[in-house]
């Protein structure tokens, strides 16, 4: 109990905190000049309002010391520390105001106790009269610091309390207990002011706190912003370089295993023993599997880096598939698969080329994991016959509920724990949801382990009908016999190839590292067909090499542009110029066709052709 009454006690005689002092003595401080003003121009009236009334010349010496208290009490003010100041600083000017409240107090209450006389009423009423004024004016100007009005009030106010209440007179004892009644309810107003100057105070610290930490987080802000800028700018740069990578890769790195395939074309045209046949086969077909990964790889940074742009056309349904079906026959063959695809008359609205990625992906993971069955590929009508599902059924593994959706992330397997390349790159469905997200379709799965999966690819559906594609011309091979082909590459290990194998197929052949070159060799040599690659040492590229040649032949002579750009722009501008274009690695059986088919149209109507002889591939 003892400890609560001290802990109380102290709160009225102990200054707060550094946190709240150093405001709560600016208010002081503020206030004073008025205050100290205020109370010299009291003390002169009342000390000549006494000196009138009672004679007394002492009350001009008592005059004089409270005036002197009140001008230490300015210059106090004046010589408050600055903000920022130490703590001890600050407590020091805080006991120097409490010396200046105290003998303030002091002297007003000595004022009382010298110059109030109980038994002439007049001069107990100047008293009280003054110390009610200058009290008043004393809480005001001392509340915010509660030891402060503590001080003032007790030195001033007991004094006249203890006069009253020694005087003989019961009016006046009365008058004693209403004075410190009066004090202890000032106290109380001190306390509760005190109490408001610092919940003001708490507020101010809190608003400044709110401020400083919106300015902090706005920079925080601005830098996040900053640092979100130069992401997205570095994300820019990196998406910059993987373009250019894309585009060298395109070309260099298919640029050997396209010539790996021209020798290889060449070689399986000698005579070779089975054993050497064998190996040849062997051989090819690593190169087949290094070229399905190269294009795969590259096929899925396309994806990748979202620049794959659809090109949405009304197409019908089933010659795609049937084209699909008939080039995974053989392989359907070879594992003991039954592979078919269901009649329709369905017409759907997207881009046929990304389409028929996507269903070349469907088809050969289906046939990867079925060991037993077959494959079925058909199209069935959905949402009130506004969509068309093209649907690739397997009698395979099948695929666990929670690995659904887990198949369609890159580089994701199952079955594939030793990562067998002969079973692919776990590539192929992740590039075909990256297909459909781009044309903005679906692709779903619905699958039973052991019993099998279906994969459906929705389109939009169209009603207008569509012309049947045009069977292409396909010739025997002595239909290059005597042909005069121009080779136009800057790889001597392409010339040397396509040299080779045309010179095999029976077709005159000459070859040249530039436009200039195969510009001179026309003095001699007029071709009928350019085949041209699109990269060229220099400013120059394969299509302007075939205009310089028919400008220089004065005749459209039907060219083939040969190279490992995917993108739409090579394909427009292959259509353009009305050459066909190849993607590399180019087999040799699709070279020896596109060959024929030119030499044959060239024959029969001069025409010059404009067809795309080769999967174009994704579409920037």
């Amino acid at each position: 109990m003892r400890s609560e009454q001290g802990g109380a006690l102290s709160r009225f005689v102990r200054f707060d905190a550094p946190r709240y002092l150093p405001a709560q003595l600016a208010l002081v401080d503020r206030n004073m000049p008025m205050g100290m003003l205020a109370a010299i121009v009291v003390t002169v009236l009342f000390a000549g309002m006494h000196l009138r009334l009672a004679g007394n010349p002492q009350v001009i010496a008592w005059a004089g010391a409270a005036g002197f208290v009140c001008v230490l009490g300015l210059m106090l003010c004046r010589a408050r520390p600055k903000a920022g100041a130490p703590a001890e600083a600050v407590v020091r000017h805080a006991r120097l105001l409490s010396l200046v409240a105290l003998a303030l107090g002091a002297l007003w209450g000595f004022f009382a106790w010298a110059f109030m006389k109980t038994p002439e009423p007049h001069t107990t009423n100047l008293v009280i009269g003054a110390l009610a004024g200058i009290n008043a004016g004393g809480m005001v100007l001392f509340c915010s610091v509660l030891p402060l009005s503590f001080i003032f009030l007790i030195t001033s106010v007991t004094p006249v309390a203890l006069v009253l209440l020694g005087s003989s007179v019961p009016a006046d004892q009365l008058m004693g207990l209403a004075t410190l009644t009066y004090m202890f309810a000032m106290l109380g107003f001190g306390y509760q002011a005190a109490r408001s100057v610092r919940q003001s105070i708490d507020l101010r610290f809190v608003n400044a706190d709110l401020v400083e930490r919106l300015r902090d987080q706005t920079q925080r802000a601005v830098e996040a912003r900053q640092v979100a800028e130069d992401a997205l700018l570095d994300a820019e740069s990196a998406n910059h370089a993987k373009g250019v990578f894309l585009a060298a890769a395109s070309h260099d790195l298919r640029q050997p295993l396209h010539a790996l395939g021209l020798f290889i074309g060449t070689l399986a045209g000698t005579g070779l023993s089975t054993r050497q046949r064998g190996l040849l086969g062997q051989i090819d077909a690593s190169a087949q599997a290094a070229s399905d990964m190269l294009g795969t790889l590259l096929d899925f940074s396309k994806v990748d880096a979202g620049v794959v742009t659809p090109r949405p056309q009304t197409f019908a349904l089933q010659p795609l598939l049937e084209r699909l079906v008939q080039e995974f026959m053989p392989q359907a063959q070879v594992q003991g698969l039954a592979l078919r695809v269901h009649p329709s008359p369905l017409v759907a609205v997207a881009d046929p080329a990304l389409v028929e990625r996507i269903v070349r992906n469907l088809l050969s993971n289906a046939l990867r994991y079925t060991e037993h069955g077959g494959v079925l590929v058909g199209c069935r009508l959905r949402g009130g016959g506004e969509r068309v599902d093209i649907e690739v059924w397997d009698t395979g593994v099948g695929i666990p509920r929670h690995q659904q959706q887990a198949i369609f992330q890159e580089f994701h397997q199952l079955g594939n724990a030793e990562r067998d390349r002969r079973k692919g790159l776990g590539l192929g469905l992740a590039i075909v949801d990256g297909l459909a997200r781009a044309m903005s379709v679906r692709v779903t799965v619905s699958s039973v382990p052991g019993r099998g999966s279906v994969f459906r690819l929705s389109l939009p559906r169209s009603r207008d009908a569509v012309l049947p594609a045009p069977t292409p011309l396909v010739l025997a091979e002595g239909d290059l016999a005597s042909a005069r082909v121009l080779v136009v590459d800057d790889d001597e290990s392409v010339r040397s190839a396509m040299a080779d194998l045309l010179t095999q197929w029976g077709a005159w052949c000459e070859v040249a590292e530039s436009g200039a070159e195969a510009e001179a060799l026309m003095a001699r040599f007029m071709p009928q067909i350019v085949v041209a690659d699109y990269r060229l040492r220099g400013a120059s590229n394969g299509r302007e090499v075939i205009e310089q040649v028919r400008l220089k032949a004065r005749r459209p002579i039907p060219g083939v542009l040969v190279t490992g750009d995917t993108s739409a722009e090579r394909l427009r501008e292959a259509q353009a110029s009305g050459a066909v274009l190849l993607h590399k690695p180019v087999p040799a059986a699709q070279l020896h066709a596109v060959l024929a088919d030119l030499l044959r149209v060239e024959r029969l109507s001069g025409a010059l052709p404009q067809v795309d002889a080769g999967d174009a591939g994704l579409r920037n």
